[in-house]
């Protein structure tokens, strides 16, 4: 079912509402991205499960705000708004930036919350080593320009963001590999052209300045972190480090993986949280 969600700020916010169970899951989308990164997750678990994807205001389907300048608060916002529609029992899951996105949600309403599930995503930070400090003291200066010259960025952007130019630059980030299928790096490329080039650099910036690990010693139900090991945006260390401040965390880690294991090892994936969801009783 495809129905729309508006926001207590008056944003309409696109939801594809699937299958049914005893149980929800609330399905957040990472940086850039819309609901298209979980097309392998529905078709495996709307058989026994209502899951619920929904796209960010200014992503996929869902309507621009009035003021382009979107916060990570916003987008947490946004899944609260989504999660109020639905009733009972939910396992909360996120993808890169929606684990951020899942772990605030699951403070704020913990008491409707039964699982989380992290996907390829870090509480802190992004990368490890003298890349990502590196990348972190530059990026603060290259979002301010990109801001200040919107026109100018917004035709670079529509210039060279390709399914190609994803590729190249994603496998040496670690994001993807040149093995990653083509549909869903296709369908990230269309929304990145899609979104407006402030909200982007106002999104990016929010979420580097962002952290969820003071959430994590209140997080008391049951966590499973799943991490591609070649992965270099959300690595294996990452998640183990995690795993040491929760208090029942479960880290699978899929080998010749990127950031997007769930869509390069899908039934690696299935099988995993299969084991977590039936765990949950």
């Amino acid at each position: 079912m495809i129905r729309t969600v508006r926001t207590p700020d008056g944003v309409d916010l696109h939801v594809d509402d699937q299958g049914s169970g005893a149980r929800a899951m609330l399905l957040c989308n990472g940086l850039y991205c819309s609901t298209h990164y979980y097309d392998h997750w529905i078709d495996e678990f709307s058989r026994d499960h209502r899951v619920v994807t929904f796209d960010y205001r200014g992503h996929g389907r869902s309507a621009d705000p009035k003021d382009p300048a979107i916060t990570l608060e916003m987008l947490v916002g946004d899944a609260q708004a989504v999660l109020e529609t639905i009733d009972g029992p939910v396992i909360l899951v996120g993808h890169s930036m929606g684990v951020r996105v899942a772990l605030e949600l699951a403070g704020r309403h913990e008491a409707r919350v039964h699982g989380l599930v992290l996907l390829c995503g870090s509480v802190w930070g992004v990368g490890e080593g003298r890349v990502a400090e590196a990348a972190a003291r530059a990026a603060p200066k290259i979002l301010k320009l990109a801001e200040k010259a919107a026109p100018l960025s917004r035709a670079l952007r529509d210039a060279v963001v390709r399914p190609s130019w994803m590729v190249s630059v994603g496998s040496l980030l670690g994001g993807l590999a040149h093995s990653t299928p083509k549909p869903p790096v296709e369908a990230l490329v269309r929304n990145v052209r899609r979104l407006d080039i402030r909200t982007m650099t106002s999104i990016a910036s929010s979420y580097a300045q962002h952290s969820a690990r003071a959430l994590l010693p209140g997080v008391q139900v049951p966590v499973l972190q799943i991490v591609g090991a070649l992965d270099k945006l959300a690595t294996p260390s990452h998640a183990h480090a995690v795993e040491r401040e929760l208090a029942s965390c479960t880290t699978v880690v899929v080998e010749d993986c990127t950031h997007l294991a769930p869509i390069e090892a899908p039934d690696e994936v299935n099988v995993a949280v299969r084991r977590f969801v039936a765990a949950l009783g």
